[in-house]
């Protein structure tokens, strides 16, 4: 039972937050380390659905972050409104804690961006919290 205050959000979605009001996407790797990316950087986010898994890349203008997980759609559907309010990447001890009607988030792998001068990016470093 959800009391009146909880956050039912957080009680069904323990990968993600919605929040209508966000200005910035939050995003928290298994280590403990978190990175904090306006909105107003976005440049693209695209889903891709797979039988084992789904992945998201959210493409900012200085990186890139992959997002593999199951029922990712629903997270990528709020970032078309800018409504999520922070993704966080589970340790596999929590996997059986994974309900199959909503995202689960398995893995996140940022990598950070840099111009060649030929206007292609390329990948400096990748970073993941496993």
């Amino acid at each position: 039972m959800i009391r009146a205050g909880q956050d039912e959000n957080r009680r069904g979605h323990p990968c993600w937050n919605r929040d209508a009001q966000s200005q910035a996407l939050r995003v928290e790797l298994a280590d403990g380390s978190f990175y904090v990316f306006p909105y107003s950087r976005l440049a693209f986010v695209q889903f891709a659905p797979g039988n084992d898994h789904d992945t998201l890349h959210v493409v900012l203008d200085t990186h890139k972050i992959q997002i593999t997980g199951k029922h990712l759609q629903e997270v990528g559907l709020a970032l078309q409104k800018s409504a999520v309010d922070c993704v966080k990447e589970m340790p596999d001890r929590y996997s059986l804690q994974a309900d199959d009607d909503h995202a689960w988030i398995t893995r996140i792998t940022i990598s950070e961006l840099q111009d060649c001068g030929n206007d292609e990016a390329a990948h400096l470093g990748v970073i993941s919290g496993t």
